[in-house]
């Protein structure tokens, strides 16, 4: 029965094998396009841009149609701006003159400090000469078309416009902010994180306000916990704060005078709960082997088909952006290829690769693990794993309870450089045509973050081989460079259960699940195949 099988899998593959595609690889540079019917990447013609599927015209071109060599059919084109015309209309619908300056990247037409570009009479019918209007003392330009042209003035936050943005909020000029946005990497040091930039400030100071009542934040906190998460719970960069310490800042105050609050050592009602170690006066609440040495109120079975002879693991996800994504039981949230293999007692290893272009296309999703255990849910700590404090003493370990699979976000870098701007002869600022160097912000993608190794532990209460303590969930991260798209990186899963003191040997089931009986198949059919 067993030849007979191979035999048909062989005739099936002989007769797929023709219509195999390459893996499609989904980053092309920035003169093509994905193609999602062929899967790969296709030159993109001059003046088009494409999201998702769909094409437009750049800034410099107007879009229009002409007949195809196809009968009764239109084909679309996008005609070159020039001369005293050199820029499309908003809708790029006829060339226009540009009263500012043309950037030479976009081709768009960019207004001075605090301007607004006005196109079209109050009709809607175009202006024969667009003009670059000044917002009222009491507004600000806003409204940017896709190539960042501001269209429109809106009223400010505060009187005199006078406010800095921080996470899509406007904070007065002067706020205290703390400068957190150097972030040290152990691939890049130093440098300037964007996403730290743009969004740290301003979640921290929102996260903090009204704290002690129901008006504060709550999305604020989820964001500042997610930044913790991504910068790997780092609380060392010195004289500024970092997301965590920050997060410790605005809850430690709460639990001191709270105590205990709602059992879970380190939690606020309305902040997430990140850390099990906080230090506040007269120590601890619990150190890390109390929360490890708590007892399951469940007993467990290596009897297959029961329900107790199964982890029943359920997992909360969320957003980059703080918002709950999902509730779900646990699927593939514990690897980038793989689901966990989780009846009691079976041991499991799960190892695959991946390109760096491939873990580009990955979403940030954070997670939290609990275990369903009797009538409730029992939080699974984690522990992020780095060579700094592989050595250490359990008590020395900071216990976390979100964590990630993989992160693009973190590892964008901004720094300004000179930027040359040609403006226009007839630009009041800078009539004589000479160029102006400004301060520009340039972001560079320079490394992602994965979860390399990802540990399931599992501990059996000594002499009962069906009570176990709180699993721990130890993740390793590691980050790899942008340069090399192409190189290949490997990641993890494993399960493993032990038993107080040593060992477990008895009862258990082992699966390896590296494909080897896929591989070892494999083998099989080329030897047959070869013969």
């Amino acid at each position: 029965m067993f030849l007979f099988n191979i035999s048909f899998l062989l005739t099936l593959l002989g007769t797929v094998r023709n219509e195999v595609l390459d893996w499609p690889t989904y980053t092309c540079n920035v003169e093509q396009y994905y193609n999602p019917i062929s899967l790969t990447c296709s030159t993109l013609e001059t003046g088009y841009l494409e999201e998702n599927g769909a094409f437009s015209c750049s800034a410099s071109y107007i879009f229009g149609y002409t007949e195809s060599n196809i009968a009764n059919s239109l084909q679309s084109t996008c005609s070159r701006c020039t001369g005293l015309q050199p820029v499309a209309s908003e809708f790029n619908t006829e060339c226009v003159s540009c009263p500012g300056s043309v950037d030479s990247a976009s081709g768009a037409c960019v207004c001075g400090e605090n301007q607004i570009l006005v196109e079209t009479e109050n009709d809607g019918t175009q202006k024969s000469t667009p003009l670059c209007v000044s917002c009222a003392s009491g507004y600000r330009a806003s409204g940017q078309d896709e190539f960042g042209t501001p269209r429109k003035c809106i009223k400010c936050e505060y009187s005199d416009c006078s406010c800095t943005y921080n996470a899509g909020y406007c904070f007065p000029d002067g706020y205290a902010f703390t400068d957190s946005s150097t972030y040290i990497s152990e691939l890049v040091d130093g440098f300037k994180s964007k996403l730290l930039r743009d969004n740290l400030k301003g979640v921290g100071t929102l996260c903090e306000t009204n704290i002690d009542s129901d008006r504060n934040n709550i999305t604020a906190c989820q964001i500042l916990t997610n930044l913790c998460a991504l910068t790997l719970l780092d609380e060392s960069t010195p004289a500024s704060k970092t997301s965590c310490s920050w997060l410790k800042e605005i809850t430690a105050p709460q639990i001191q005078a709270s105590g205990n609050l709602h059992y879970r050592p380190g939690w606020v009602e309305r902040v997430p709960w990140q850390f099990y170690d906080y230090t506040i006066s007269g120590g601890r609440f619990r150190d890390n082997e109390e929360v490890l040495q708590e007892e399951i109120p469940q007993f467990y079975t290596f009897q297959k088909g029961v329900n107790s002879s199964t982890l029943d693991i359920r997992v909360i996800s969320y957003t980059l952006h703080g918002a709950v994504r999902q509730i779900t039981p646990l699927t593939d949230q514990l690897s980038l290829c793989a689901e966990p293999y989780l009846l009691f007692g079976t041991t499991l290893r799960h190892t695959c690769s991946f390109t760096v272009a491939d873990l580009q296309t990955r979403d940030t999703i954070f997670h939290e693990l609990y275990l369903h255990a009797g009538e409730g849910l029992v939080p699974i700590p984690v522990y992020v794993v780095n060579e700094a404090d592989s050595d250490t003493q359990v008590n020395d370990w900071t216990l976390t309870r979100r964590y990630f699979l993989v992160d693009n976000n973190i590892g964008i870098s901004i720094h300004s450089q000179p930027h040359t701007n040609h403006q226009e002869a007839n630009h009041t600022s800078n009539s004589t045509g000479v160029e102006i160097k400004e301060p520009q912000d340039v972001e560079e993608p320079q490394f992602i973050r994965y979860a390399s190794h990802i540990h399931l532990s599992v501990t059996i209460k000594k002499g009962d081989d069906g009570n176990i303590i709180v699993p721990l969930l130890r993740v390793t991260y590691q980050d790899v460079r942008l340069t090399e798209l192409d190189a290949e990186v490997e990641t993890e899963l494993r399960v493993t259960y032990t038993q107080e003191g040593d060992r477990l040997h008895r009862h258990l089931g082992i699966a390896v699940a590296v494909m080897g009986a896929f591989g070892f198949l494999y083998a099989i059919i080329k030897t047959v195949a070869g013969g």
